[in-house]
């Protein structure tokens, strides 16, 4: 049977849709249409280019100077130009923390010497990284990576070749229906980069937006050479990760409304699949973490907690109510005690985790089906999602 599915974010935790996608693929069920926000906007691409479970495997072990390589997505931030300096907020501060008895242009050479040392020095370059940037973490590392997965092995018997492509060329390769989420910060609102959308958008940049998770990784810069959304210049606006405004915007993939489908592509079966990160469900046998100090200290900040609260508040409420009114399509992967930033867990719980995913899918799949069905209700709910849905697309 083919579904259209839809990956919610989770960063580190979303290993756990290795194992999902392998009792799924199990099950000789097919996908059509994708959509995936932040790790999953990672597992949506690779199945787009033809990766199955068996080959994103060995993705998840391999190392790199003896830890996991998925650690080097968190990477120093790189050195700023003189340029860059002046146009930031720190240097603006300096300019107005006036020095009595010295000149004028010899402050504004202090100043820029000050703030150019700050942001390339060792133990500052993270902080000047976060304020100017967004970001505690360069995620370049990232993007090379993805690079490499888009090229590696084959796809329908041709070497792949798809880290180049922009969403329209992506498409017309592989005939499928991908979407990613991303949040303008600039302007407030959802993303939704496709072929149709964001046609001149490089796909690995569409998936570097959405897996950036706010304060944790750098934000994205929209470049000119990326052509139009929908029509309108977004040149210099700031991206992040979709799953600040949603995070599992399964209502795009439910709705008949013409103003979505013309968007996200035409509807080929009624069958939907949801692939939720569920942190209140255990993990079997999921030994204790290990998680990195300098993560579970930034993790702990109470300035960060308290933005990520809001941030999760403002999410919750619209996912929420459209996952509890189609919980039969949502499958609850357990993720319980592990972190969004945990990449460097241990092969012990990394295995935990994708069983943990492996055993719910099969689970869900082998579910008695309920019978009786309560179509007012029903009916209201496909009202509601249609309602955020056309809200998504025509913002």
């Amino acid at each position: 049977m083919q579904y259209d599915l839809v990956f919610e974010g989770g960063g580190a935790k979303g290993v756990v849709f290795v194992g999902a996608l392998e009792a799924f693929e199990a099950a000789g069920h097919t996908f059509g249409r994708l959509i995936g926000t932040s790790a999953g906007a990672i597992t949506a691409t690779l199945l787009a280019v033809g990766y199955t479970s068996k080959e994103m495997l060995p993705k998840l072990e391999e190392t790199r100077d003896g830890k996991p390589v998925f650690t080097t997505f968190m990477g120093k931030p790189p050195d700023v130009s003189i340029d860059e300096v002046r146009d930031g907020e720190i240097r603006k501060l300096l300019h107005y923390l006036n020095l009595p008895l010295v000149p004028d242009f010899i402050e504004e050479k202090v100043d820029d010497r000050l703030a150019l040392s700050l942001a390339n020095h060792q133990q500052f370059r993270h902080l000047y990284s976060f304020v100017e940037q967004g970001g505690w973490f360069s995620a370049q590392a990232f993007v090379n990576w993805l690079q490499n997965q888009l090229d590696a092995g084959t796809h329908n018997g041709k070497p792949r070749r798809y880290s180049q492509m922009t969403m329209h060329q992506f498409y017309e390769s592989t005939n499928t229906d991908l979407t990613l989420t991303g949040a303008d910060i600039t302007d407030n609102r959802l993303l939704i980069f496709n072929y149709k959308t964001a046609p001149d958008l490089p796909v690995v940049w569409a998936v570097r937006m959405s897996m950036s998770v706010p304060l944790l990784w750098q934000e994205v810069i929209w470049q000119k050479e990326w052509g139009l959304y929908q029509g309108k210049s977004l040149e210099n606006h700031a991206v992040v990760d979709g799953g600040l405004l949603s995070n599992f915007p399964i209502e795009l993939l439910l709705s008949n409304e013409p103003q979505v489908t013309a968007l996200m592509g035409a509807k080929h079966n009624e069958q939907v699949l949801g692939l939720l990160i569920d942190e209140d469900a255990i993990v079997p046998h999921a030994p204790p973490s290990r998680e990195e100090p300098v993560m579970a200290i930034l993790g702990r900040l109470h300035t960060v907690k308290r933005i990520r609260g809001l941030i999760d508040t403002a999410t919750m409420a619209r996912d929420k109510m459209v996952i509890e009114a189609f919980k039969d399509l949502v499958v609850r992967l357990p993720a319980k005690g592990y972190g969004t930033t945990e990449f460097g867990m241990s092969d012990e719980r990394r295995e935990a985790l994708i069983n943990g995913g492996r055993q719910a899918m099969k689970a869900y799949l082998e579910r008695p089906i309920s019978k009786s069905l309560d179509l007012p209700n029903l009916e209201e709910a496909y009202r509601q999602a249609d309602r955020i849905a056309i809200d998504i697309v025509t913002r």
